[in-house]
């Protein structure tokens, strides 16, 4: 057992969400968020085909699956993780994810990526990412989530986990994704949303105090960071 799979393997024991019950009750609150921020990105179309790799222990797949989209599939090659997601019955199978980009006949309206990239080499990042362009139907959209180096707090996400290889500014992700292919790039920073009382007051407080703090690098002379929160999301086009 290598170091990777021995930490993925902690991890799944250390969140404690080894139940249907306990999943469940994180997914809902991660779908709030997501549909909050991410809302005007997905595809209106409830039979659209959506492929989430790799989908984890089904996080996204079940948001998806939450707001009524009906073809959606997920591979993942840790089978601890796929075994979580089935608990809820979502469609995720343990499959290696190169090989079902390469090999499928299929081609999706969306593909979302939360959290893969910065765990691979940068010749896989980009061979993921022309991959994924290529499974896409026309306008098709990928969505894709990754640690942020732009700001003061992004080695935080960059460096939260062992098996990361690399990270990267919003500019960089926004140059990869052109190389593959992509255009109408937007990244998009997380900030709070206004899904509870405590989140709206968090939210409410996010934009003066970006606004400060723009203005304190501005007046110390650095260029304020394009993106202040720890993770970014990528939102591109076919």
């Amino acid at each position: 057992m290598n170091y990777k799979e021995k930490y993925y393997g902690y991890q799944t024991s250390a969140r404690g969400l080894l139940d249907g019950q306990s999943l469940e009750k994180h997914f809902k609150r991660l779908g709030k968020w997501y549909f909050a921020r991410l809302k005007n990105y997905l595809p209106r179309n409830l039979r659209s085909k959506c492929l989430d790799v790799p989908c984890g222990y089904g996080n996204f797949l079940y948001f998806l699956r939450s707001k009524g989209y009906q073809n959606i599939y997920g591979y993942d090659l840790d089978v601890s993780q796929v075994k979580l997601a089935q608990l809820l019955g979502l469609p995720a199978e343990t499959k290696d994810i190169f090989a079902v980009l390469a090999e499928s006949q299929d081609s999706y309206d969306l593909i979302s990526s939360i959290d893969f990239i910065e765990h691979i080499s940068k010749d896989n990042a980009l061979k993921f990412l022309e991959q994924c362009r290529s499974k896409l139907n026309e306008n098709g959209i990928l969505i894709l989530r990754t640690p942020c180096a732009d700001g003061p707090f992004g080695s935080h996400d960059a460096n939260n986990d062992i098996t990361h290889e690399w990270a990267m500014t919003s500019n960089v992700l926004k140059t990869i994704l052109e190389m593959s292919g992509f255009s109408r790039i937007e990244i998009i920073d997380e900030r709070p949303q206004p899904t509870s009382f405590i989140e709206t007051i968090r939210w409410l407080i996010f934009f003066p105090s970006k606004l400060l703090a723009n203005l304190l690098c501005i007046g110390i002379g650095l260029r304020p960071p394009r993106i202040w929160s720890r993770s970014m999301i990528a939102i591109a086009h076919k």
